[in-house]
């Protein structure tokens, strides 16, 4: 059990050098002051304390009093079981936090690690420790006053019932499914009971499986048939689109025009095949001069060497 017992501060919020409160001397400590005396202050003041930060989300920069500027001290006194702990905070440009055990300081290196330490300690994280000790209008939830969601809610973080949760949703969602099958058997089910009870036998007698000979070797020979003609069309239309052609050319031919044709004499073809074959070979060497020539580079082309 955590039990607090005084809280020292300087310069924090409204507050001025040297403040104490003493929470242990009596079983309820009440503070009394008009609004903006600084009453919700301490509350904050002991969260700054326990885990670097506050309800209301105020940042560090605005907790120091304005009008001192000189930065802020909180030194947290509390006891958990038989050990004491004191928690001193001194806060300018950058935090020094000392973390005492029964007088023996345990602070880690740095101030985040020291913060685990005392979270270790606390045993309960943020969230809880405000809901438990901090109350007020806008940052409490009123269990009393509540909607059932809401206590719900409140009891899950406070009891850390997150795990049985989704325990709880997964559990609910394989009950749905199995629902939704079931509800399909049962459907299947009544099916099949309906149609037994509008077609009852009127014997049960098991009767014998009837042979039906069924002749299939002329729709065979008819789909082979049809396999081949499909096989061979493409064939057959290329047939057709030549001859076609042929067709077409034929008919532009005039037949007159042909007979009448006067041919003066034969004429050799040779020459005009050798001019073709010697044009055909200086093609041929000039492309495998320009292929050389494409490759050389930084070559002469004449000697290969380098230029």
């Amino acid at each position: 059990m955590i039990t607090l017992q005084k809280l020292k501060w300087s310069n924090c919020f409204s507050y001025g050098a040297d403040n104490e409160l003493d929470l242990s001397s009596s079983t309820v400590t009440q503070l009394i002051g008009t609004n903006g005396m600084g009453k919700s202050s301490i509350p904050l003041i002991i969260e700054e304390a326990l885990y670097n930060k506050n309800s209301k989300g105020i940042k560090k920069a605005d907790i120091p009093n304005r009008y001192v500027n000189s930065g802020y001290h909180i030194h947290l006194e509390f006891t958990k079981d038989e050990n004491k702990y004191d928690v001193i905070i001194d806060r300018k440009s950058s935090i020094k936090l000392k973390l005492l055990e029964n007088g023996e300081d345990i602070s880690s290196h740095t101030a985040t690690n020291t913060y685990k330490t005392l979270q270790d300690i606390v045993g309960i994280d943020f969230k809880t420790f405000s809901q438990l000790v901090y109350q007020s209008t806008n940052s409490s939830l009123q269990f009393l006053t509540a909607t059932d969601t809401n206590r719900k809610k409140f009891l899950i973080d406070l009891l850390h019932l997150e795990h049985y949760v989704k325990l709880f949703d997964l559990f609910k969602e394989e009950a749905r499914k199995s629902t939704i099958t079931l509800t399909s058997i049962e459907s299947k089910i009544a099916t099949i009971e309906k149609w037994l009870h509008d077609n009852k036998l009127s014997d049960t007698t098991i009767l014998p499986v009837s042979e039906i000979s069924i002749e299939t070797g002329e729709d065979e020979q008819d789909l082979a048939n049809l396999m081949s003609e499909i096989k061979n069309i493409s064939e057959k239309n290329k047939k057709i689109s030549q001859n076609n052609t042929y067709k077409d050319l034929l008919s532009r031919i005039s037949i007159e025009d042909a007979q009448s044709c006067k041919v003066s004499g034969i004429k050799s073809y040779d020459e005009l095949q050798a001019e073709s074959g010697s044009l055909t070979q200086a093609v041929a060497g000039s492309q495998r001069l320009l292929d050389k020539l494409s490759g050389l580079g930084a070559h002469c082309p004449t000697c290969e060497q380098s230029v």
